[in-house]
């Protein structure tokens, strides 16, 4: 049995510019320590247990009265609260779920960080967090990483009560037998994790006015000065050269130039192998001349997310340092209606030299992502994994939580999908069934850009597979989870960064 102790100071809320938590391990009696909460975990049916009822005990019980009244049974997630009336060090302890033993993982200890953070996100002292597990198996990296993401908040434009001297200033663990090199190691990759998603999640957050597609070219041309990468962006001179032409034809319709943007992470030690992640750029989407109603246009700027989880894993890896070269590609543009905008019954001419027939303007993404994986298959990559908020169909089949994720190559869906169940986030594999095929079978070009009405998030994927040639391939659509119109335990409001953390570990094991 080991046991776990977290000691955190917390006061919110604070610009993250200026938020910097510090970590270490501490020891200490958890009944004297001094705190404004103490944090303990209970696991679903199994009642008050260890270092909870040792403190339940010297509360008189009160923590077993109130589970009682309150049908709190240990259930993720839920909790329980009480004063302490001065009883022991803590003045007021909080009693968390951690679900059932059985299912323990390092996502549940990721979620009860989730849920910590937001349950003291008002408190203006100091937390101590306590919990009991015979394994810690990446525990320790789960939970900071959860609390580091569960306190986020965009609220850069918010012009009151945000330049407080506040904030979360020390994470202190009590466990016995972590060493301090384990330590180390689990909260740096907590760290470098939880900066990228949240990273990412800024990008999504700001308004489509500040992150044109320029401005976007001008944040990976930061990334790759901080953190040596090479960088290449084409304007739009360079992408009519290129003979981009599906990234070109959504980009017509806009004052705001496209962008092509060409990230390059190379690890110390030569190597052959080498991946490309390509993202999805729409800055903002109209619908194009096929015109979004009102409800579906608000919060289009959320439909570069793909390109934001792009720049987030770009901005971690090289601190991370996986063997692969990895290539981060992204296709930027806003899709709008304007007098030169692209129209249906157009025929566009891609990168690849094949052509699309546009049935719908209001499917963008896969016109433009097709230059970008034809840019991939062109560097010779051994894998593509593209990243895209695709379909509304993928959130019809899947609901809001859930990924959709395809592709040609088995083996490689499969090293994606265990990637993300370490990283904690949700992805379902949908069927290639061949007979849709047809849906997309164009008579007047290689491929129509819409098929029938059902299936869309499998048409659109066997849309891109015209693109990659023979290159293995992953679809990742993340319509659905990629941005939350309202938070939950697990999710803030607005840009999640949904990705960030698969491609990460997904990379780190390539």
């Amino acid at each position: 049995m080991v046991n776990c102790f977290f000691y955190i100071q917390a006061t919110y809320p604070v610009p993250r510019e200026e938020y910097k938590l510090n970590f270490r391990l501490l020891s200490g009696d958890v009944l004297k320590l001094k705190c404004t909460t103490l944090v303990l975990g209970v696991f679903e049916g199994e009642g008050i247990k260890g270092i909870t009822d040792r403190v339940d005990e010297a509360l008189g019980r009160v923590i077993t009265r109130l589970a009682q009244e309150e049908r709190f049974g240990g259930e993720l997630g839920k909790s329980v609260s009480v004063n302490t009336l001065d009883q022991i060090g803590a003045q007021r302890v909080l009693v968390i779920g951690l679900g059932k033993r059985s299912k323990i993982s390092p996502d549940t200890f990721r979620k009860a960080g989730m849920v910590v953070a937001k349950k003291t996100k008002q408190s203006l002292g100091n937390v101590v967090v306590g919990f009991e597990t015979d394994k810690q198996n990446g525990y320790v990296s789960a939970f900071a990483e959860g609390f580091l993401l569960g306190g986020y908040e965009f609220d850069k434009y918010k012009t009151t009560n945000n330049k407080r001297d506040a904030g979360v200033k020390e994470v202190g663990f009590l466990w016995a037998g972590l060493s301090e090199e384990v330590f180390r190691k689990e909260i740096e990759f907590a760290e470098i994790v939880s900066e990228a998603t949240n990273f990412a999640r800024d990008l999504v957050n700001e308004p489509p006015a500040v992150l044109t597609p320029t401005k976007l070219a001008e944040i990976a041309k930061d990334i790759a000065r901080q953190e040596n990468l090479e960088c290449e962006v084409f304007d739009k001179e360079e992408i009519e050269r290129k003979g981009m032409g599906g990234l070109l034809a959504v980009s017509r319709g806009s004052e705001e130039p496209p962008r092509f943007i060409h990230l390059i992470y190379k690890p110390r030690k030569k190597t052959r192998k080498s991946v490309a992640i390509v993202g999805k750029g729409i800055t903002f989407d109209s619908g194009g001349l096929c015109i979004k109603p009102r409800e579906s246009m608000r919060t289009m700027k959320m439909d570069m997310s793909g390109a934001a989880c792009v720049l987030g894993v770009m901005k971690a890896i090289p601190r991370l340092n996986p063997s692969c070269v990895v290539h981060g590609l992204i296709s930027a543009t806003e899709n709008m209606p304007g007098a030169r905008a692209y129209k249906p019954d157009d025929i566009i001419r891609t990168f690849s030299g094949r052509t699309i027939e546009v049935v719908d303007t209001d499917a963008e993404g896969r016109i433009v992502l097709s230059d970008a994986i034809s840019y991939a298959v062109k560097l010779g990559v051994g894998e593509i994994i593209d990243v895209a908020t695709l379909t509304g169909a993928c959130i019809v089949a899947l609901g809001n939580y859930t990924a959709g994720i395809m592709g040609n190559d088995e083996k490689l869906i499969q090293r994606v999908i265990k990637a993300a169940q370490r990283a904690g986030e949700k992805v379902w594999q949908l069927p290639m069934d061949d007979e849709l095929r047809k849906e997309i079978e164009s008579d007047v070009a290689d491929v129509k850009n819409v098929g029938g009405r059902w299936g869309g998030a499998i048409t659109a994927a066997m849309f891109l597979e015209k693109f990659v040639e023979n290159t293995p391939w992953v679809h990742l659509d993340i319509a659905g989870p990629a941005f939350f119109d309202k938070g939950s335990e697990w999710n803030p409001k607005g840009g999640t960064g949904f990705g960030v953390r698969t491609l990460i570990r997904y990379l780190l094991e390539r």
